[in-house]
This record gives structure tokens, sequence and C-alpha cells, in this order.
């Protein structure tokens, strides 16, 4: 099944014929790598895949009803957070629907009320369905394995530098789980163990993703397909990274 359908796309930067009639597409579960030299379009192309660019021609069809998570690393956030309370935004739903919850418990024991107190149990149900309890414990294996926890969780986000933020908004995108990642550079401000510890991430990650990078170790690690993008053109190949060069 198609998860993202590209067709006779074409896009020019200035002068500049990046893709011309170039197709591809995403299958349920595929873990795909864009490769290609400097300057050959592959974080334009992944910002066309999220409409960040409009193409000079082409279509993109993304199947309905799919959460799309793409790694801005210089996305604005507010400074004011903590690390901690930043990624619980993650689950920012699932903290609004505690709130309803006991609110109705609260209701429900000043009034009496059993519809109430029905409700306020399917609400826990769900909670509890969706490991809500133990969130934190969920976060702290996030942010050991970016190495964000040795930055200090109640460090105010204003504080931090660029490569620190950088890992904080990629431990929010991991948190939030959505059916497609896409990726450009996600090791650029990782340490090895980190890299390491993203790339066993990924290979266990049930959902599809694109990613961009120039670490090819990463690439042959957690890829099933590669586009590759040159000459104006982008060609889908099966297989690891090892077996695209070949």
């Amino acid at each position: 099944m198609s998860l993202l359908k590209v067709e006779s796309l074409s896009h020019s930067f200035i002068d500049k014929v990046l893709y011309e009639n170039a197709s591809f597409d995403l299958h349920k579960g595929e873990h795909m790598g864009i490769v290609g030299q400097n300057g050959a379009g592959k974080s334009t192309l992944m910002k066309i895949l999220i409409e960040g660019i409009i193409p000079d021609k082409g279509d993109i069809k993304w199947q309905p009803n799919i959460q799309i998570g793409h790694l801005d690393q210089y996305a604005e956030i507010d400074g004011s957070y903590t690390i901690s309370q930043y990624l619980k935004r993650a689950f920012h739903d699932l903290f609004e629907m505690e709130d309803r919850m006991n609110k109705l418990y609260e209701e429900s024991a000043m009034t009496g009320d059993p519809d109430k107190l029905l409700k306020a149990a399917a609400y826990q149900e769900q909670l509890e369905a969706r490991d809500f309890y133990s969130l934190d414990s969920t976060i702290n294996k996030i942010a050991a394995g970016l190495g964000i926890d040795a930055i200090g969780m109640n460090r105010i986000i204003a504080e931090l530098s660029g490569g620190q933020r950088a890992k904080v908004i990629l431990a929010k995108l991991l948190l939030e789980e959505p059916n497609i990642l896409l990726l450009d550079e996600p090791t650029n401000f990782l340490d090895k163990e980190h890299v390491e510890w993203l790339a066993n991430y990924l290979m266990s990650f049930e959902g599809a993703f694109i990613v961009v990078s120039h670490d090819f170790d990463f690439l042959e690690k957690v890829t099933s397909c590669i586009c590759d993008v040159e000459f104006g053109t982008v060609k889908k190949y099966y297989g690891k990274y090892s077996d695209f060069v070949r």
C-alpha cells in the first residue's frame, strides 16, 4: 500500500534543474534513505513533501488520515519551557484527557451523578491503555538515548545551544510516534553513541520514514530502500545502502 505517491515532479532553483518528471512512492513500513551530492535537492525534496515548497510541476499524494512527523531542527519553540515540560507536550492530548477525567471525578463526588463517574472511568481506561501512567519512564528513555538527560531535564529551553535544542526537538518528535517520520540530517548534533541509539530506534520503528543523511554507515543500518537524487532525476532502489552503491 502506498502511503505517498510522487508523480511527474519537476522543480528548478534559479537556473538549476533539480528534478525533471520524477516519480517515486513510499510504501507501508518502508525505511527510505535519500542520497545525492550537496546541492542536488535532497532537503528541497523534503520541503516539497510537507508543502513547505510548491514545486514547479507534479503531484504529491499522501494517504488520507495519516500522521506525518517532520524534523525541523530550527523550529521556533517556547523558550520558557523546561526540557521536561516541552517533551511532555508530545502527549498534550493525554494530559487534556486527564484534566477532563479529574473534573468528572470531582463533579461526581459533589453531585453523586453516576453518569459522570462512568465517563470518568472510561477516560481512565483510555489513559491506561495508552500507558499514560508510565509516561515519565517513556520520556526518560528517549532523553537518555539522545543524551538529553545529561543536559538536565529541568534546564530552560532558552538556555540551550542550537545543537541541544535540535536534540530536544528530535526527542519530542519521536515521542509523538507519528505514522511517518521525515528526518533531514537527524544525526547532525549527536555523539557516536547517540547515533547508534537512534539507528536502533529507527530499525525497530514500525511506521515508515524518509531520512536524508550524509552518514552512510547510519543509512546502511536503518534503510530498506534508497532514493538517489542526481542529474535531475529521483531514482528508487530497493535494498540497503551498500546494495545501492554496488
